[in-house]
């Protein structure tokens, strides 16, 4: 991992705390990530650079697929007073036909994280297929 900040060992630890807890949602659902984003936090994803509210982002995601697995990768952490961006390649395996085994999705990630009194919370996602994956 690498860090850019002042930040204190704590701050950083609750940042890797929200990144962890968010690679778990992945794997859990809407009410599991909606939990951890902000009510006005945005996301840009897919093939084309869709831009949602993070809500409908969300739903999006889980009305298309289902995650069974997410890990990532080189995580780098900038902290700035009350706000956090992470950078990471994210693998996820996901369950688009039943019939079919899960199909691994590699992306470049970055994502912002605010602090808040219920902990860090996510403000801004932005991620970024990695084709071919390696």
């Amino acid at each position: 991992m690498t860090t850019t900040s002042t930040a204190t060992a704590e701050t950083i630890q609750a940042i890797e705390q929200a990144e962890a807890a968010w690679l778990v949602a992945l794997t859990q659902g809407e009410e599991a990530m909606n939990a951890l984003m902000l009510d006005d936090s945005r996301a840009v994803h897919g093939p084309v650079g869709k831009i949602d509210a993070g809500k409908d982002f969300v739903h999006f995601t889980w009305t298309r697929r289902r995650m069974v697995f997410a890990k990532a990768e080189e995580l780098s952490i900038t902290v700035r007073g009350n706000t956090a961006i992470t950078t990471c390649l994210q693998e996820m395996h996901i369950v688009f036909d039943e019939n079919l085994p899960p199909f691994p999705v590699q992306e470049a990630v970055t994502r912002v994280w605010e602090e808040t009194p219920e902990g860090w919370r996510l403000a801004h996602s932005h991620q970024a297929k990695r084709m071919p994956p390696v």
